[in-house]
Parts: C-alpha cells; structure tokens; sequence
C-alpha cells in the first residue's frame, strides 16, 4: 500500500458542492476553536503531520458534520508510516463536538469536544479524549483560542495524561470580508505544552483559503526543550466543506 501526503484530498475535488460561502474555515492545525460546521454542512479533513528527524509519517482523515446549531460529529481514521516500513492503520476514532452561547464579538465562547480513539492493534490502549476550548474573536478578525485536553487509557495501562494549548490568528492583506472578518490568508502561532512531561513546542501557523469550499492550514512546531527526546512536527491539513 503506497502512502502518499494529505495531498490525496485532491480525490474529493471535483465533487459536486452546495454553496457555503460563509462557512469558517480552520485557523490552526493543533487547536480546536469555537467554531463548528453550521447544520447539515459536510466536511472531508485531510491531516498530515511529518516529523522531519525521524522521517515518521502520520496521515489522518476525517469527516465531520453539523447535526444541529451547536452540536457536530466527526468520525476518522488514521494511518502511520515509518521509514523502511509499509503503511498501517493506527486507529479509528469518533469525535462529539459541542459550543455554547451565540457568536459575540469580544467576548469568550466555550466550546467541549469529547473524543474516542480506537486503535486497529487491540495490544494497545483505548483512549478517551476531553477537550475543553475558549476562544474570543475580534472585530479586526484576531483569533484567541485556548484548549485544555485530558486524555485517560481506558483499556491497558490507565494511564493519564494532559495538554495546553494557545493560539492567535488574524488576517493579512487585503480581500477581509467584512460581514465575516475572514481573509484568503491568515498568520499567527500556535504553542503546545505537554503537562505531564512538560515537553513544549512553538510554531508558525498560515492558512491559505483557496475557495469557498478549500482551506489549507501550515504549522511547523519547533521543540522549545527536551530536545533531546521529542522532535519538530510539520502539520498539514486541507478542508473540503460541501
């Protein structure tokens, strides 16, 4: 089985679409924000993350959509490749996303995902994920996110564990749509700390919307410490909402 980038996306395209011209696209690979697909809008997630160091290749894909104002579901499956090795699944999962209180601007949202992660080797532990999110949003388009996410074993060792995450994204250059403050291209950062092990990394984040319908999302995480065990993370994802 030949493995091949979050570029396979391009198998989607072509498909026919309904309009969705203010849907909202991604701001960050890492990090969940408030936002969820408005109801009965459908997207297809392509997740690439690559660790330059080790060569290890990680491959996602997701489909997500909005069951009512403020509740989405998200089932996905994934894949791994190591170097010398071929192509096995990792993993399916399903994810339950909820957000509370009507858009405001200025003002913190919460948002809960709850997710469960199955993996294809029964050997190894069943996860169950919660993900607690705030973001706050500007008029100037700025994006404010944090996420809080507990994770615990549920099948073999129990083990527990915890991150923190923050992010910020605003528009650049021209073509801000001004009922929706979004741009074609949007920058910031994102950062991720690891709260059992205190492993950290920091990174730009760009998004690129090439459509109504295409969002492509860049992250490049930098390991601020213990570099000595954990490595720099390239995170690639494409949307394609219909």
């Amino acid at each position: 089985m030949k493995f091949k980038s979050g570029l396979a996306l391009a198998l989607f395209v072509g498909m026919g679409v309904a309009s969705s011209a203010h849907a909202h696209h991604r701001d960050f690979t890492f990090i969940r924000d408030w936002y969820l697909p408005f109801a009965g809008e459908r997207e297809i997630e392509s997740r690439t993350s690559y660790e330059p160091k080790t060569k290890a290749l990680q491959q996602e894909f997701e489909f997500e959509m909005g069951l009512t104002k403020n509740f989405a579901i998200e089932p996905g499956i994934g894949f791994h490749q190591e170097p010398g090795n071929k192509t096995h699944l990792d993993e399916w999962d399903i994810e339950l996303r909820f957000n509370f209180m009507d858009f405001a601007y200025n003002k913190v949202l919460p948002a809960i995902n709850l997710e469960y992660e199955n993996p294809a080797d029964s050997a190894e532990s069943k996860n169950v994920k919660l993900k607690m999110i705030a973001s706050v949003y500007t008029t100037s388009g700025e994006d404010f996110s944090v996420n809080l996410n507990l994770m615990q074993n549920v099948s073999v060792d129990r083990a527990k564990d915890s991150e923190f995450l923050f992010g910020y994204s605003r528009p650049f250059g021209k073509g801000v749509d001004e009922e929706t403050k979004r741009a074609n291209f949007r920058g910031g950062f994102e950062y991720l700390m690891n709260l059992t092990a205190h492993d950290q990394w920091f990174g730009p984040v760009f998004a690129v919307k090439a459509s109504d319908h295409l969002n492509g999302i860049f992250t490049y995480m930098f390991a601020i410490n213990h570099k000595d065990t954990i490595n720099n993370q390239l995170k690639l994802i494409f949307e394609w909402e219909f």
